[in-house]
């Protein structure tokens, strides 16, 4: 099943192998995935790439494109992953976004779009692990409605907690994600790669 969300300026899809270009060039912005120290080239793009297209096929999990309407480019990308925590497996919305487009609200528009697809699916809870120094995303993580829940180390840095409570009765690897059935996550979450740390670019 393909996911397309549509929100007035964005369209959240699922990657295609033709999104390579505009990955790339985001991806080898330093500032967006600040936190790898050696340079995202296009070979390295194309595998991040191939690993979305695979987690989105595979159990739903993953980021999604953010294309911008009007032009139909992909300026970034969000979605929500799973992540064993010190809380039980979570279920964490990531969001990035090409420098050229941040300040613009376009990370919380793509953002409350995963969201309200989370909460159609009946999803209880959606948290989102940010660095402690990335305000631009905990500035979207407040303007989504999340509320910090203390602090934890993550992937090496010291990150904030952030969460909301969607109401609904699925967590903990009970509901495919962006409607895939129950029971699907299961088979393959457990070897999604380890986080990384609050993505910049909102």
């Amino acid at each position: 099943m393909r996911l397309r969300l549509d929100t007035p300026r964005l369209i959240v899809r699922d990657y295609t192998a033709a999104d390579l270009d505009d990955v790339a060039e985001i991806l080898a912005e330093p500032e967006v995935f600040w936190w790898v120290k050696e340079p995202f080239t296009r070979e390295r793009a194309r595998l991040w790439l191939e690993e979305e297209i695979g987690l989105a096929a595979g159990d739903g999990s993953g980021r999604r494109a953010v294309v911008l309407r009007q032009s139909a480019k992909v300026i970034g990308g969000a979605g929500l992953v799973w992540r064993d925590l010190d809380t039980g497996r979570e279920l964490e919305l990531g969001y990035h976004l090409h420098r050229d487009y941040w300040g613009q609200g376009f990370a919380t528009e793509a953002g409350a779009a995963c969201l309200e697809r989370a909460r159609t699916l009946g999803l209880k809870r959606v948290v989102s692990l940010i660095y402690i120094h990335n305000p631009r995303s905990e500035a979207v993580a407040r303007r989504l409605g999340m509320t910090p829940q203390g602090e934890l180390v993550w992937a090496g840095l010291p990150h904030r907690r952030w969460a909301i409570e969607l109401g609904g009765g699925w967590r903990d690897g009970q509901a495919g994600l962006f409607g895939l059935a129950r029971g699907a996550v299961e088979s393959r979450v457990r070897g999604y790669r380890p986080t990384v740390p609050g993505e910049r670019g909102v």
